[in-house]
């Protein structure tokens, strides 16, 4: 984007124009219609979409980060958001935010109208997600997206490198 191209203002009915829809392929219940305002106004280190999710509908799979944080800030609507298995109703001004590591989260909308939010979050070059219902790891280097079903997963390090890293210095040969 040139600095003559540069948008620094997107103004509300570009933003409510809704053109950017995503779907999980794990979960078609998973429709969220938004505008990804970061992308419009060239913003490369944060996420941040105005989303609208209708009736009976999921944001995304239940779900941890790693590396990157997220937040939900709710505009118009109720909704609920399920945090480590217990589940809070959400309604226009509250506020969601999950630090990384973040806690596993699930937004939904168990009423009969559409919940507007704002959504959004750090955008980190290495993340991974966790999917713990779906048995699924995620890794995510740039672009480069790899899934893993964890119950494939096996055990191959020490959970305390820093003592794994000194024991190999020890056996090391002296440098000369």
């Amino acid at each position: 984007m040139s600095k003559d191209d540069k948008t620094f203002i997107v103004r509300a009915e570009k933003a409510f124009e809704f053109r950017h829809v995503i779907s999980h392929p794990w979960n078609p219940g998973t429709v969220v219609h938004g505008t990804n305002l970061d992308q419009l106004t060239g913003l490369t280190r944060s996420r941040i979409r105005v989303v609208r999710l209708g009736p009976g509908k999921v944001a995304s799979l239940y779900h941890s980060q790693h590396c990157e944080e997220e937040w939900i800030y709710v505009l118009q609507g109720h909704g609920s958001v399920e945090i480590e298995e217990t589940e809070y109703q959400l309604g226009p001004g509250d506020f969601v935010g999950f630090a990384a590591p973040t806690a596993p989260h699930q937004l939904r909308n168990p009423s009969k109208k559409s919940l507007l939010c704002l959504m959004g979050g750090s955008r980190a070059d290495v993340d991974m997600a966790e999917f713990p219902r779906d048995g699924k790891r995620m890794l995510r280097r740039g672009e480069n997206m790899e899934v893993y079903d964890t119950a494939d997963a096996e055990e191959t390090g020490p959970t305390n490198m820093d003592e794994q890293l000194l024991r190999n210095l020890r056996k090391a040969p002296p440098q000369k």
